[in-house]
């Protein structure tokens, strides 16, 4: 592994390596009057890190990796990774931004609760997103998640977020929270938001769009869905999409008001 300045950012470069020591994160906890040098430069440099940029060729990502790196903002996986294990980035609080690897598969419980997430995508081959795997992500208003992918029950996937509060589904006990996230698969289903199920599939098609555009409208690219997120919003964060919302403005103007220079 290396740690280098990238635009601005102090970023891990991670190639699978167990960066994890159960000792020193016990004498962290629980003997905080006493801690080694090895616990302070353990923790110290854990806490420097402020991105992490996941290497080719790492496969999986393991159990409690980056456990409590508070101060990690963004990570990008390589599209080698296929399984992300439990807690791997449990509580780190000022995480903004993840990139999923197209390839992944397994997302582990815990495995982002307790970070500061707004968007998530879900790439379309993952088959199992464990319990509890983005609780407690307090400002997370867009989770997309394929039909088929299998989530966890008990209280959970996404409990305490934004999604949450938003579901006619939802209870304060959590006990109802699978048929909340059917809810959430289902957001963009219905014909009045056509727009939003093209805008939201992986690597949507850019002809589909347009003509969704063409036959309704640039007013459809910004009406909101049952939570208040638009077609544009959904484009912009999109990591899988493979069209601007630019070119769609573009397309709509020169085919419905014609050629403008």
């Amino acid at each position: 592994m290396r740690v280098d300045n990238l635009n601005g950012l102090v970023t891990l470069f991670y190639d699978g390596s167990d960066i994890w020591d159960r000792p020193l994160h016990d004498e962290y906890d629980y003997e905080k009057e006493r801690l080694s040098d090895a616990c302070l430069d353990f923790w110290k440099e854990r806490e420097s890190w402020q991105q992490v940029i996941i290497e080719e060729g790492v496969t999986v990502i393991p159990k409690m990796a980056f456990y409590k790196c508070k101060n990690i903002q963004r990570v990008i996986f390589a599209n080698t990774v296929i399984r992300i294990e439990r807690e791997a980035f449990l509580r780190c609080g000022n995480l903004v931004y993840v990139k999923l690897s197209i390839q992944l598969i397994y997302i582990g419980r815990y495995a982002f609760s307790k970070t500061n997430l707004s968007s998530v995508f879900i790439p379309p081959r993952c088959e199992h997103i464990d319990h509890y795997a983005f609780t407690i992500n307090k400002n997370l208003l867009i989770f997309h998640v394929p039909q088929q992918t299998r989530l966890g029950h008990s209280h959970g996937v996404i409990g305490r977020t934004k999604l949450i509060e938003s579901s006619p589904f939802a209870d304060r006990y959590g006990g109802r929270m699978q048929e909340a996230h059917i809810w959430i698969k289902n957001l963009n289903g219905s014909d009045e938001f056509s727009l939003h199920r093209a805008c939201c599939s992986y690597q949507p098609l850019q002809e589909v769009i347009h003509g969704i555009v063409q036959e309704r409208g640039l007013g459809a690219f910004k009406k909101k869905n049952k939570i208040g997120i638009t077609p544009s919003a959904y484009i912009k964060v999109n990591p899988f999409a493979d069209v601007k919302e630019i070119e769609i403005i573009r397309y709509y103007m020169k085919h419905m008001m014609g050629e403008i220079d």
